[in-house]
């Protein structure tokens, strides 16, 4: 297998956890996830919000943490890491579709 063979799952898994997360109104959602490591440890910081410009506040599922961890974790196994990975999903009556975009660690 090779790394995208193996983000696929973990991207969905997370798609499907932010599909479920936000309410029904929504037709597009962003998570963005930023990634640190420091003298104090690592890190994430996860943001969900709209780019309609709706203004509910979605906290991330434990779900949401778990796979962005295990997202960086396949990128280690791999020889690599990101600082910050972006998903941008939309919400149609016909289906659900998704972008992924990755600052990798350099």
């Amino acid at each position: 297998m090779t790394l995208q063979d193996e983000e696929t799952a973990i991207d969905q898994e997370i798609v499907n956890e932010l599909v479920g997360l936000v309410p029904q109104a929504w037709t597009q959602v962003v998570l963005e996830v930023k990634y640190s490591c420091d003298e104090r440890g690592e890190g994430f910081e996860h943001s969900i919000y709209s780019p309609d410009g709706h203004r509910d506040f979605v906290e991330p599922s434990d779900a949401i943490y778990s796979a962005t961890w295990d997202l960086q974790e396949l990128f280690r196994k791999y020889g690599g890491s990101w600082t910050q990975v972006t998903y941008r999903v939309s919400i149609e009556d016909d289906g659900i579709g998704y972008k992924v975009n990755f600052e990798l660690s350099g």
